[in-house]
Protein backbone atom coordinates (compact mmCIF):
# COMPACT_ATOMS: atom_id res chain seq x y z
CA UNK A 1 0.00 0.00 0.00
CA UNK A 2 1.68 3.26 -1.14
CA UNK A 3 2.17 5.88 1.94
CA UNK A 4 -0.32 8.44 0.69
CA UNK A 5 -3.41 5.22 0.35
CA UNK A 6 -2.25 4.46 4.02
CA UNK A 7 -2.57 7.76 5.76
CA UNK A 8 -6.35 7.97 3.71
CA UNK A 9 -7.48 4.63 5.38
CA UNK A 10 -6.50 6.27 8.70
CA UNK A 11 -8.51 9.56 7.59
CA UNK A 12 -11.46 7.41 6.13
CA UNK A 13 -11.71 5.08 8.55
CA UNK A 14 -11.18 7.75 11.75
CA UNK A 15 -13.77 10.65 10.16
CA UNK A 16 -16.26 8.13 9.79
CA UNK A 17 -16.20 6.80 13.00
CA UNK A 18 -15.69 9.93 14.72
CA UNK A 19 -19.33 11.44 14.33
CA UNK A 20 -20.25 8.37 16.45
CA UNK A 21 -17.30 8.32 18.99
CA UNK A 22 -19.55 10.10 21.68
CA UNK A 23 -21.09 6.66 21.47
CA UNK A 24 -18.12 4.43 21.34
CA UNK A 25 -18.25 3.45 25.20
CA UNK A 26 -21.73 2.32 25.30
CA UNK A 27 -20.74 0.50 21.82
CA UNK A 28 -17.92 -1.60 23.59
CA UNK A 29 -19.99 -1.77 26.68
CA UNK A 30 -22.68 -3.15 24.35
CA UNK A 31 -20.14 -5.96 22.52
CA UNK A 32 -19.46 -7.11 26.05
CA UNK A 33 -23.40 -7.81 26.92
CA UNK A 34 -23.32 -9.06 23.57
CA UNK A 35 -21.22 -11.74 24.77
CA UNK A 36 -21.52 -12.21 27.92
CA UNK A 37 -25.28 -12.24 27.98
CA UNK A 38 -25.90 -13.31 24.80
CA UNK A 39 -28.72 -10.56 24.34
CA UNK A 40 -27.81 -8.58 21.32
CA UNK A 41 -26.97 -10.67 18.69
CA UNK A 42 -29.46 -13.62 19.49
CA UNK A 43 -32.53 -12.89 20.04
CA UNK A 44 -34.08 -15.53 19.17
CA UNK A 45 -37.02 -13.86 18.31
CA UNK A 46 -35.44 -11.42 15.79
CA UNK A 47 -34.29 -13.61 13.71
CA UNK A 48 -33.22 -12.58 9.24
CA UNK A 49 -31.35 -15.46 7.90
CA UNK A 50 -30.94 -14.89 4.00
CA UNK A 51 -27.89 -16.85 1.85
CA UNK A 52 -25.62 -14.30 0.51
CA UNK A 53 -26.00 -14.93 -2.55
CA UNK A 54 -29.16 -14.85 -3.31
CA UNK A 55 -30.42 -11.91 -1.17
CA UNK A 56 -31.70 -8.85 -2.99
CA UNK A 57 -32.70 -5.62 -2.36
CA UNK A 58 -36.45 -4.14 -2.59
CA UNK A 59 -36.00 -1.89 -5.37
CA UNK A 60 -38.32 0.51 -3.82
CA UNK A 61 -36.47 1.23 -0.87
CA UNK A 62 -33.05 0.66 -2.82
CA UNK A 63 -34.41 4.31 -4.95
CA UNK A 64 -35.93 5.76 -1.74
CA UNK A 65 -33.27 8.77 -1.64
CA UNK A 66 -34.30 11.29 1.15
CA UNK A 67 -36.07 9.40 5.05
CA UNK A 68 -38.19 11.48 6.72
CA UNK A 69 -35.47 12.79 9.02
CA UNK A 70 -37.16 13.72 12.20
CA UNK A 71 -35.06 12.89 15.49
CA UNK A 72 -36.06 9.78 16.90
CA UNK A 73 -37.73 10.40 20.23
CA UNK A 74 -36.16 7.45 21.94
CA UNK A 75 -32.75 8.64 23.66
CA UNK A 76 -29.89 6.37 22.42
CA UNK A 77 -27.08 8.72 24.75
CA UNK A 78 -26.25 5.01 26.15
CA UNK A 79 -26.05 1.59 24.25
CA UNK A 80 -27.23 0.22 26.67
CA UNK A 81 -30.71 2.04 27.96
CA UNK A 82 -33.65 -0.27 26.92
CA UNK A 83 -35.92 0.87 25.13
CA UNK A 84 -39.17 3.07 26.45
CA UNK A 85 -41.86 0.04 26.15
CA UNK A 86 -39.51 -2.20 28.29
CA UNK A 87 -38.30 0.66 30.65
CA UNK A 88 -41.84 1.86 31.37
CA UNK A 89 -43.73 -1.96 31.43
CA UNK A 90 -43.79 -3.05 35.39
CA UNK A 91 -45.51 -6.01 35.21
CA UNK A 92 -43.55 -6.78 31.79
CA UNK A 93 -47.46 -7.54 30.30
CA UNK A 94 -47.01 -4.41 27.61
CA UNK A 95 -50.11 -2.74 29.46
CA UNK A 96 -48.36 -1.48 33.05
CA UNK A 97 -46.68 1.70 33.76
CA UNK A 98 -44.01 2.73 36.18
CA UNK A 99 -44.39 6.33 37.49
CA UNK A 100 -43.12 9.35 35.51
CA UNK A 101 -43.03 6.92 32.29
CA UNK A 102 -46.33 9.75 30.62
CA UNK A 103 -43.33 11.94 30.75
CA UNK A 104 -40.84 10.58 28.19
CA UNK A 105 -43.95 9.05 26.16
CA UNK A 106 -43.53 5.63 27.24
CA UNK A 107 -46.36 3.99 27.80
CA UNK A 108 -48.89 6.24 26.58
CA UNK A 109 -46.75 6.57 23.18
CA UNK A 110 -47.83 2.36 23.15
CA UNK A 111 -51.37 2.94 24.20
CA UNK A 112 -50.96 0.66 27.08
CA UNK A 113 -51.95 3.20 29.69
CA UNK A 114 -55.45 2.88 28.64
CA UNK A 115 -55.30 -0.20 26.93
CA UNK A 116 -55.94 -4.14 27.71
CA UNK A 117 -54.19 -5.86 25.00
CA UNK A 118 -50.37 -6.05 24.73
CA UNK A 119 -49.29 -4.02 21.84
CA UNK A 120 -47.71 -5.63 18.93
CA UNK A 121 -44.23 -5.30 18.94
CA UNK A 122 -41.29 -5.13 16.13
CA UNK A 123 -38.85 -7.42 17.10
CA UNK A 124 -37.62 -8.37 13.50
CA UNK A 125 -36.74 -4.60 12.55
CA UNK A 126 -33.25 -4.72 13.32
CA UNK A 127 -32.78 -7.85 11.70
CA UNK A 128 -34.15 -6.36 7.97
CA UNK A 129 -32.57 -2.84 8.78
CA UNK A 130 -29.91 -3.49 6.43
CA UNK A 131 -30.39 -3.93 2.76
CA UNK A 132 -28.41 -4.77 -0.11
CA UNK A 133 -26.74 -1.23 -0.58
CA UNK A 134 -26.37 0.32 2.60
CA UNK A 135 -27.27 3.59 1.71
CA UNK A 136 -31.19 2.23 1.44
CA UNK A 137 -30.75 0.76 4.87
CA UNK A 138 -34.11 1.46 7.13
CA UNK A 139 -33.69 2.03 11.09
CA UNK A 140 -37.49 3.83 11.14
CA UNK A 141 -38.53 1.03 13.89
CA UNK A 142 -36.05 2.66 16.41
CA UNK A 143 -38.62 5.55 16.25
CA UNK A 144 -41.42 3.30 16.98
CA UNK A 145 -41.26 3.65 21.42
CA UNK A 146 -42.75 -0.30 21.13
CA UNK A 147 -39.85 -1.39 19.44
CA UNK A 148 -38.40 -4.65 21.24
CA UNK A 149 -35.44 -4.59 19.09
CA UNK A 150 -32.05 -4.35 20.59
CA UNK A 151 -29.31 -4.68 18.26
CA UNK A 152 -25.36 -4.30 17.74
CA UNK A 153 -25.08 -0.76 16.68
CA UNK A 154 -28.38 0.86 16.89
CA UNK A 155 -26.78 3.33 19.40
CA UNK A 156 -24.88 4.73 16.81
CA UNK A 157 -28.23 5.00 14.23
CA UNK A 158 -30.38 8.30 14.00
CA UNK A 159 -27.92 10.04 16.36
CA UNK A 160 -29.40 14.25 16.96
CA UNK A 161 -26.79 16.72 15.04
CA UNK A 162 -26.39 20.16 16.71
CA UNK A 163 -29.73 18.63 19.27
CA UNK A 164 -31.36 17.82 16.18
CA UNK A 165 -31.55 21.17 14.72
CA UNK A 166 -29.09 19.95 11.72
CA UNK A 167 -31.11 16.47 11.63
CA UNK A 168 -29.90 12.35 12.27
CA UNK A 169 -26.30 11.32 11.75
CA UNK A 170 -26.31 6.94 11.04
CA UNK A 171 -22.63 5.53 11.85
CA UNK A 172 -22.47 2.12 10.88
CA UNK A 173 -20.51 -0.49 8.52
CA UNK A 174 -19.88 -4.61 7.84
CA UNK A 175 -16.99 -6.79 8.48
CA UNK A 176 -17.12 -9.78 6.71
CA UNK A 177 -14.68 -13.06 6.36
CA UNK A 178 -14.86 -15.41 3.65
CA UNK A 179 -11.81 -18.69 3.71
CA UNK A 180 -11.46 -20.19 -0.10
CA UNK A 181 -10.31 -23.64 -0.86
CA UNK A 182 -10.26 -23.59 -5.04
CA UNK A 183 -8.92 -26.58 -6.58
CA UNK A 184 -8.38 -26.23 -10.45
CA UNK A 185 -9.95 -22.87 -10.49
CA UNK A 186 -7.05 -21.45 -12.28
CA UNK A 187 -5.05 -18.18 -11.21
CA UNK A 188 -1.45 -19.63 -11.16
CA UNK A 189 1.43 -18.61 -13.33
CA UNK A 190 0.88 -20.21 -16.48
CA UNK A 191 -2.37 -22.31 -15.38
CA UNK A 192 -5.46 -21.57 -16.47
CA UNK A 193 -9.13 -23.36 -14.83
CA UNK A 194 -9.19 -27.20 -14.96
CA UNK A 195 -5.32 -27.69 -14.69
CA UNK A 196 -4.00 -28.99 -11.70
CA UNK A 197 -4.67 -25.90 -9.48
CA UNK A 198 -5.04 -25.33 -5.60
CA UNK A 199 -5.66 -22.58 -3.91
CA UNK A 200 -6.53 -21.53 -0.05
CA UNK A 201 -6.97 -17.70 1.23
CA UNK A 202 -8.82 -15.48 3.16
CA UNK A 203 -10.91 -12.50 2.11
CA UNK A 204 -11.25 -9.57 4.05
CA UNK A 205 -13.56 -7.03 4.14
CA UNK A 206 -14.49 -4.07 6.35
CA UNK A 207 -16.90 -1.00 5.20
CA UNK A 208 -18.17 2.12 7.14
CA UNK A 209 -20.42 4.12 6.01
CA UNK A 210 -22.05 7.93 7.61
CA UNK A 211 -25.78 8.31 6.52
CA UNK A 212 -26.32 12.35 7.58
CA UNK A 213 -30.13 13.41 7.00
CA UNK A 214 -29.81 16.65 7.34
CA UNK A 215 -33.60 17.41 6.74
CA UNK A 216 -36.14 15.98 4.17
CA UNK A 217 -34.58 17.11 1.10
CA UNK A 218 -31.16 17.18 1.66
CA UNK A 219 -29.21 13.83 2.56
CA UNK A 220 -25.32 13.20 2.44
CA UNK A 221 -23.70 9.82 2.29
CA UNK A 222 -20.21 8.46 2.57
CA UNK A 223 -19.35 4.73 2.58
CA UNK A 224 -15.49 3.37 2.91
CA UNK A 225 -14.52 0.46 1.99
CA UNK A 226 -10.53 -1.85 3.11
CA UNK A 227 -10.62 -5.30 0.97
CA UNK A 228 -7.47 -7.84 1.45
CA UNK A 229 -6.17 -11.36 0.40
CA UNK A 230 -4.36 -13.55 2.52
CA UNK A 231 -3.44 -16.35 0.37
CA UNK A 232 -0.91 -18.93 -0.71
CA UNK A 233 2.31 -17.38 -2.66
CA UNK A 234 1.46 -19.16 -5.91
CA UNK A 235 -1.96 -17.61 -5.75
CA UNK A 236 -2.67 -14.48 -8.28
CA UNK A 237 -5.60 -12.69 -6.51
CA UNK A 238 -7.74 -11.72 -8.86
CA UNK A 239 -9.29 -8.13 -9.62
CA UNK A 240 -11.94 -8.12 -6.94
CA UNK A 241 -10.27 -9.25 -4.16
CA UNK A 242 -8.15 -6.16 -2.83
CA UNK A 243 -8.42 -2.27 -2.24
CA UNK A 244 -6.35 -1.04 0.12
CA UNK A 245 -8.72 1.93 1.16
CA UNK A 246 -11.05 3.48 -1.19
CA UNK A 247 -14.45 5.20 -1.60
CA UNK A 248 -17.45 3.43 -2.14
CA UNK A 249 -20.16 5.97 -2.05
CA UNK A 250 -19.94 9.82 -1.56
CA UNK A 251 -22.89 11.79 -2.85
CA UNK A 252 -25.41 13.96 -2.01
CA UNK A 253 -29.70 13.37 -2.19
CA UNK A 254 -31.54 16.00 -3.00
CA UNK A 255 -35.87 16.19 -3.17
CA UNK A 256 -36.82 18.35 -5.53
CA UNK A 257 -40.23 17.63 -4.98
CA UNK A 258 -42.67 15.32 -3.56
CA UNK A 259 -42.33 13.11 -6.35
CA UNK A 260 -38.57 13.93 -7.73
CA UNK A 261 -35.30 13.61 -6.19
CA UNK A 262 -32.01 13.43 -7.67
CA UNK A 263 -28.39 11.63 -6.58
CA UNK A 264 -24.69 13.04 -7.56
CA UNK A 265 -21.63 11.46 -6.86
CA UNK A 266 -19.95 8.45 -6.79
CA UNK A 267 -22.98 5.58 -5.54
CA UNK A 268 -23.67 1.89 -6.24
CA UNK A 269 -26.24 0.48 -8.39
CA UNK A 270 -28.82 -2.21 -7.51
CA UNK A 271 -31.62 -2.79 -9.73
CA UNK A 272 -33.90 -5.99 -9.93
CA UNK A 273 -32.84 -8.98 -10.60
CA UNK A 274 -29.19 -7.92 -10.42
CA UNK A 275 -28.89 -9.84 -13.54
CA UNK A 276 -27.90 -6.94 -15.41
CA UNK A 277 -26.94 -4.10 -12.85
CA UNK A 278 -25.69 -5.05 -9.14
CA UNK A 279 -22.90 -3.62 -7.21
CA UNK A 280 -21.50 -7.07 -7.32
CA UNK A 281 -21.47 -7.88 -3.40
CA UNK A 282 -20.05 -11.24 -3.80
CA UNK A 283 -16.51 -9.81 -4.68
CA UNK A 284 -14.44 -8.31 -2.42
CA UNK A 285 -14.17 -5.08 -3.48
CA UNK A 286 -17.98 -4.63 -4.70
CA UNK A 287 -18.57 -2.39 -7.98
CA UNK A 288 -19.20 1.28 -8.15
CA UNK A 289 -20.18 4.13 -10.53
CA UNK A 290 -19.55 7.68 -10.69
CA UNK A 291 -22.53 10.32 -12.08
CA UNK A 292 -26.06 11.27 -11.49
CA UNK A 293 -29.31 9.43 -10.89
CA UNK A 294 -32.78 10.68 -10.51
CA UNK A 295 -36.17 9.05 -8.98
CA UNK A 296 -39.32 10.11 -9.77
CA UNK A 297 -42.35 8.74 -8.55
CA UNK A 298 -45.59 8.28 -10.72
CA UNK A 299 -48.02 6.09 -8.78
CA UNK A 300 -47.30 2.78 -8.14
CA UNK A 301 -44.14 3.14 -10.44
CA UNK A 302 -40.44 4.09 -9.96
CA UNK A 303 -38.59 5.71 -12.73
CA UNK A 304 -35.00 5.65 -12.14
CA UNK A 305 -32.64 8.06 -15.01
CA UNK A 306 -29.13 7.73 -14.40
CA UNK A 307 -25.85 8.71 -16.33
CA UNK A 308 -22.40 7.38 -14.72
CA UNK A 309 -19.22 6.27 -15.36
CA UNK A 310 -17.66 3.00 -13.85
CA UNK A 311 -15.36 3.23 -11.17
CA UNK A 312 -12.71 0.18 -11.93
CA UNK A 313 -10.93 -0.66 -8.80
CA UNK A 314 -6.95 -0.35 -8.39
CA UNK A 315 -5.68 -2.34 -5.66
CA UNK A 316 -3.47 0.15 -4.13
CA UNK A 317 -4.51 3.70 -5.94
CA UNK A 318 -7.07 5.35 -5.58
CA UNK A 319 -9.70 4.39 -7.83
CA UNK A 320 -11.20 7.42 -10.04
CA UNK A 321 -14.28 7.18 -12.45
CA UNK A 322 -13.31 5.89 -15.94
CA UNK A 323 -14.52 8.69 -18.17
CA UNK A 324 -13.84 5.93 -21.57
CA UNK A 325 -16.62 3.94 -19.79
CA UNK A 326 -19.70 5.36 -19.95
CA UNK A 327 -22.76 3.31 -18.54
CA UNK A 328 -26.62 5.28 -18.12
CA UNK A 329 -29.33 4.75 -18.68
CA UNK A 330 -33.42 4.71 -17.62
CA UNK A 331 -34.71 1.73 -15.38
CA UNK A 332 -38.86 1.46 -14.43
CA UNK A 333 -39.82 -0.97 -11.39
CA UNK A 334 -43.32 -1.47 -10.72
CA UNK A 335 -47.04 -3.29 -10.80
CA UNK A 336 -47.89 -4.20 -14.26
CA UNK A 337 -49.29 -7.17 -16.43
CA UNK A 338 -52.07 -8.15 -14.23
CA UNK A 339 -50.38 -6.51 -11.34
CA UNK A 340 -47.41 -8.39 -10.70
CA UNK A 341 -44.03 -6.85 -10.47
CA UNK A 342 -42.78 -5.41 -13.57
CA UNK A 343 -39.34 -4.29 -14.40
CA UNK A 344 -38.72 -2.27 -17.98
CA UNK A 345 -34.93 -0.71 -18.55
CA UNK A 346 -33.00 0.82 -21.43
CA UNK A 347 -29.19 0.52 -20.85
CA UNK A 348 -26.50 2.07 -22.65
CA UNK A 349 -22.76 1.01 -22.50
CA UNK A 350 -20.23 3.10 -24.00
CA UNK A 351 -16.40 1.57 -23.68
CA UNK A 352 -14.02 3.75 -25.80
CA UNK A 353 -10.92 2.33 -24.60
CA UNK A 354 -8.67 1.68 -28.04
CA UNK A 355 -7.74 -1.90 -26.43
CA UNK A 356 -8.75 -5.97 -27.71
CA UNK A 357 -12.08 -6.36 -29.83
CA UNK A 358 -15.08 -7.14 -28.18
CA UNK A 359 -14.20 -6.74 -24.61
CA UNK A 360 -13.23 -3.30 -25.20
CA UNK A 361 -14.09 -0.70 -28.23
CA UNK A 362 -18.14 -0.88 -28.26
CA UNK A 363 -21.16 1.10 -28.34
CA UNK A 364 -24.28 -1.41 -26.93
CA UNK A 365 -28.14 -0.37 -26.45
CA UNK A 366 -30.00 -2.93 -24.09
CA UNK A 367 -33.69 -2.50 -23.65
CA UNK A 368 -35.26 -5.45 -21.28
CA UNK A 369 -37.91 -6.41 -18.98
CA UNK A 370 -39.13 -8.33 -15.92
CA UNK A 371 -41.99 -9.85 -14.81
CA UNK A 372 -42.41 -11.90 -11.24
CA UNK A 373 -44.65 -13.28 -8.73
CA UNK A 374 -47.19 -15.56 -7.85
CA UNK A 375 -49.69 -17.50 -10.01
CA UNK A 376 -53.86 -16.52 -8.79
CA UNK A 377 -52.04 -15.97 -5.32
CA UNK A 378 -51.47 -19.88 -5.07
CA UNK A 379 -48.01 -21.73 -4.36
CA UNK A 380 -46.78 -21.35 -8.24
CA UNK A 381 -44.74 -18.72 -8.73
CA UNK A 382 -42.77 -17.63 -12.31
CA UNK A 383 -39.81 -15.18 -12.93
CA UNK A 384 -39.42 -14.35 -16.51
CA UNK A 385 -36.75 -11.79 -18.15
CA UNK A 386 -35.18 -11.36 -21.69
CA UNK A 387 -33.56 -7.94 -23.36
CA UNK A 388 -32.67 -7.73 -26.81
CA UNK A 389 -28.89 -5.75 -27.46
CA UNK A 390 -28.04 -4.03 -30.14
CA UNK A 391 -25.32 -1.46 -31.02
CA UNK A 392 -21.60 -1.71 -33.16
CA UNK A 393 -18.37 -3.36 -32.01
CA UNK A 394 -15.95 -0.56 -33.38
CA UNK A 395 -12.92 -2.59 -32.82
CA UNK A 396 -14.29 -5.45 -34.76
CA UNK A 397 -16.23 -2.64 -37.48
CA UNK A 398 -19.34 -4.87 -36.62
CA UNK A 399 -22.76 -4.09 -35.93
CA UNK A 400 -23.56 -6.25 -32.58
CA UNK A 401 -27.39 -8.40 -31.98
CA UNK A 402 -27.95 -10.42 -29.31
CA UNK A 403 -30.25 -11.13 -26.79
CA UNK A 404 -30.65 -12.99 -23.53
CA UNK A 405 -33.96 -14.94 -21.99
CA UNK A 406 -34.50 -16.49 -19.06
CA UNK A 407 -37.87 -18.20 -17.28
CA UNK A 408 -38.66 -19.87 -14.00
CA UNK A 409 -41.20 -21.62 -12.40
CA UNK A 410 -41.28 -22.31 -8.53
CA UNK A 411 -43.23 -23.70 -6.03
CA UNK A 412 -43.49 -23.47 -2.65
CA UNK A 413 -44.71 -26.57 -0.40
CA UNK A 414 -45.96 -24.89 2.24
CA UNK A 415 -47.47 -27.90 4.69
CA UNK A 416 -44.30 -29.80 4.64
CA UNK A 417 -41.41 -29.48 6.30
CA UNK A 418 -39.00 -27.61 6.18
CA UNK A 419 -40.93 -25.58 3.69
CA UNK A 420 -39.14 -26.19 0.28
CA UNK A 421 -39.35 -23.94 -2.53
CA UNK A 422 -38.49 -25.74 -6.17
CA UNK A 423 -37.56 -23.38 -8.78
CA UNK A 424 -36.91 -24.70 -12.30
CA UNK A 425 -35.24 -22.19 -14.67
CA UNK A 426 -33.77 -22.37 -18.23
CA UNK A 427 -31.09 -19.05 -18.95
CA UNK A 428 -29.85 -18.74 -22.74
CA UNK A 429 -27.75 -15.60 -23.63
CA UNK A 430 -26.68 -15.69 -27.42
CA UNK A 431 -23.47 -16.43 -29.05
CA UNK A 432 -21.29 -15.50 -31.80
CA UNK A 433 -22.18 -17.62 -34.89
CA UNK A 434 -19.13 -15.77 -37.03
CA UNK A 435 -21.34 -14.62 -39.76
CA UNK A 436 -22.79 -10.96 -40.06
CA UNK A 437 -22.77 -9.10 -37.47
CA UNK A 438 -21.95 -10.06 -34.05
CA UNK A 439 -24.23 -11.61 -31.48
CA UNK A 440 -22.23 -12.51 -28.20
CA UNK A 441 -24.49 -11.33 -25.80
CA UNK A 442 -22.62 -8.34 -23.04
CA UNK A 443 -23.94 -9.11 -19.62
CA UNK A 444 -23.10 -5.72 -18.61
CA UNK A 445 -22.39 -5.23 -14.96
CA UNK A 446 -24.40 -8.32 -12.63
CA UNK A 447 -24.41 -10.14 -10.10
CA UNK A 448 -22.87 -12.73 -12.17
CA UNK A 449 -22.07 -14.88 -9.02
CA UNK A 450 -25.35 -15.45 -8.30
CA UNK A 451 -26.71 -17.20 -11.73
CA UNK A 452 -25.33 -20.06 -13.52
CA UNK A 453 -22.83 -21.49 -10.99
CA UNK A 454 -21.28 -20.12 -7.90
CA UNK A 455 -17.85 -21.34 -9.34
CA UNK A 456 -18.26 -18.17 -12.06
CA UNK A 457 -16.71 -20.09 -14.99
CA UNK A 458 -19.77 -19.52 -17.39
CA UNK A 459 -20.97 -15.89 -17.89
CA UNK A 460 -24.40 -14.92 -19.53
CA UNK A 461 -22.67 -14.57 -22.67
CA UNK A 462 -23.36 -17.94 -25.59
CA UNK A 463 -24.91 -20.02 -22.77
CA UNK A 464 -27.77 -22.61 -22.84
CA UNK A 465 -28.49 -23.94 -19.45
CA UNK A 466 -31.59 -25.61 -17.80
CA UNK A 467 -31.09 -26.00 -13.99
CA UNK A 468 -33.16 -26.62 -10.96
CA UNK A 469 -32.81 -24.81 -7.71
CA UNK A 470 -33.90 -26.07 -3.70
CA UNK A 471 -34.25 -24.15 -1.26
CA UNK A 472 -35.06 -25.19 2.41
CA UNK A 473 -35.70 -23.59 5.86
CA UNK A 474 -34.68 -26.98 8.89
CA UNK A 475 -35.41 -24.12 11.36
CA UNK A 476 -35.33 -20.07 11.44
CA UNK A 477 -32.07 -19.75 11.88
CA UNK A 478 -31.05 -22.18 9.10
CA UNK A 479 -31.22 -21.92 5.73
CA UNK A 480 -30.18 -24.87 2.73
CA UNK A 481 -30.04 -24.45 -1.22
CA UNK A 482 -28.66 -27.04 -3.63
CA UNK A 483 -28.53 -25.58 -7.38
CA UNK A 484 -27.91 -27.73 -10.22
CA UNK A 485 -26.75 -26.48 -13.86
CA UNK A 486 -26.31 -28.30 -17.18
CA UNK A 487 -23.88 -25.62 -18.91
CA UNK A 488 -23.83 -25.78 -22.65
CA UNK A 489 -22.85 -22.90 -25.58
CA UNK A 490 -25.32 -21.54 -27.67
CA UNK A 491 -23.28 -21.63 -30.50
CA UNK A 492 -20.40 -24.11 -30.77
CA UNK A 493 -17.94 -22.13 -32.78
CA UNK A 494 -17.97 -19.37 -29.77
CA UNK A 495 -16.47 -20.02 -26.75
CA UNK A 496 -18.37 -19.33 -23.31
CA UNK A 497 -16.59 -16.38 -21.38
CA UNK A 498 -15.53 -17.08 -17.47
CA UNK A 499 -16.59 -15.07 -14.54
CA UNK A 500 -14.11 -15.32 -12.78
CA UNK A 501 -12.57 -18.81 -13.55
CA UNK A 502 -10.62 -18.83 -16.80
CA UNK A 503 -10.69 -21.90 -19.46
CA UNK A 504 -9.30 -22.67 -22.80
CA UNK A 505 -12.04 -24.24 -24.73
CA UNK A 506 -12.38 -25.90 -28.49
CA UNK A 507 -14.83 -24.66 -30.95
CA UNK A 508 -16.38 -28.20 -31.96
CA UNK A 509 -18.13 -28.79 -28.80
CA UNK A 510 -21.21 -27.38 -26.89
CA UNK A 511 -20.89 -29.18 -23.59
CA UNK A 512 -19.32 -26.80 -21.45
CA UNK A 513 -19.82 -29.47 -18.10
CA UNK A 514 -22.51 -29.92 -15.08
CA UNK A 515 -22.26 -28.54 -11.67
CA UNK A 516 -23.70 -28.81 -8.29
CA UNK A 517 -24.07 -26.27 -5.82
CA UNK A 518 -24.75 -26.70 -2.06
CA UNK A 519 -24.82 -23.83 0.51
CA UNK A 520 -25.78 -23.96 4.39
CA UNK A 521 -26.15 -20.76 6.29
CA UNK A 522 -27.09 -20.07 9.74
CA UNK A 523 -27.85 -17.20 11.78
CA UNK A 524 -25.99 -16.31 15.13
CA UNK A 525 -28.29 -13.07 15.32
CA UNK A 526 -30.18 -10.51 14.14
CA UNK A 527 -27.18 -8.76 12.25
CA UNK A 528 -24.70 -12.04 11.86
CA UNK A 529 -24.47 -15.28 10.45
CA UNK A 530 -22.28 -17.64 9.01
CA UNK A 531 -22.30 -19.32 5.76
CA UNK A 532 -20.86 -22.74 4.16
CA UNK A 533 -20.73 -23.99 0.37
CA UNK A 534 -19.51 -26.14 -2.08
CA UNK A 535 -19.42 -26.59 -5.75
CA UNK A 536 -17.97 -29.18 -8.07
CA UNK A 537 -18.14 -29.00 -11.79
CA UNK A 538 -17.48 -31.19 -13.61
CA UNK A 539 -16.04 -30.36 -17.13
CA UNK A 540 -17.60 -31.44 -20.66
CA UNK A 541 -15.85 -32.07 -23.94
CA UNK A 542 -16.04 -28.29 -24.78
CA UNK A 543 -13.57 -27.37 -22.08
CA UNK A 544 -9.25 -28.32 -22.93
CA UNK A 545 -8.35 -29.57 -19.10
CA UNK A 546 -7.07 -32.14 -16.79
CA UNK A 547 -9.22 -31.80 -13.78
CA UNK A 548 -12.65 -30.71 -12.92
CA UNK A 549 -13.36 -27.80 -10.59
CA UNK A 550 -13.71 -27.67 -6.76
CA UNK A 551 -14.62 -24.70 -4.35
CA UNK A 552 -15.12 -25.04 -0.70
CA UNK A 553 -15.69 -21.76 1.20
CA UNK A 554 -16.56 -20.43 4.45
CA UNK A 555 -18.15 -16.98 5.55
CA UNK A 556 -19.09 -15.06 8.66
CA UNK A 557 -21.21 -11.55 8.23
CA UNK A 558 -21.13 -9.48 11.08
CA UNK A 559 -23.25 -5.80 10.43
CA UNK A 560 -23.58 -2.84 12.76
Amino acid sequence: MSNSKRRFTGLLIAAMAAAGMQHSAPLMAQVTSAINADTVLSDPDAVGSQIAVTEVADPHQVTSLVMDSEVAPVGFDSCLLPNRASACDQAGDGCSCLAGCDEIGGCDACGCASATAKPAATKAGCADSHKGVFYANDFSYLKDPCNQSECFGDCLKLMPVAGGKLGTLDVGGQLRLRYHHEAGMGRQAGRSGFQDTKNDFLLSRLRVYNNWKINNDVRVYAEGIFADATANSAYIPRPIDRNSADILNLFVDLQLTDNASVRIGRQELLFGSQRVVSPLDWANTRRTFEGVRGTIQVGDWTIDPFFTNLVPVTAFDFDEADYDQSFYGVYASGKGFGGHNTDLYYLGYDNDIQGAPVTTNFELHTFGGRVNGKLANGPLMFDVEGAYQTGKQQGLGLDHRAGFFTAGLGYQFKDVAWKPTLWTYYDYASGNDAGGSFNRYNQLFPLAHKYLGFIDAAARSNISSPNALLTMSPSKKMKLLAWYYYLGADEKGDVIPGVAVPSNQNLVDDDFGNELDLVASYTIGPRSDILFGYSHLWRGDKIIGTNDADFFYSQYTLNF
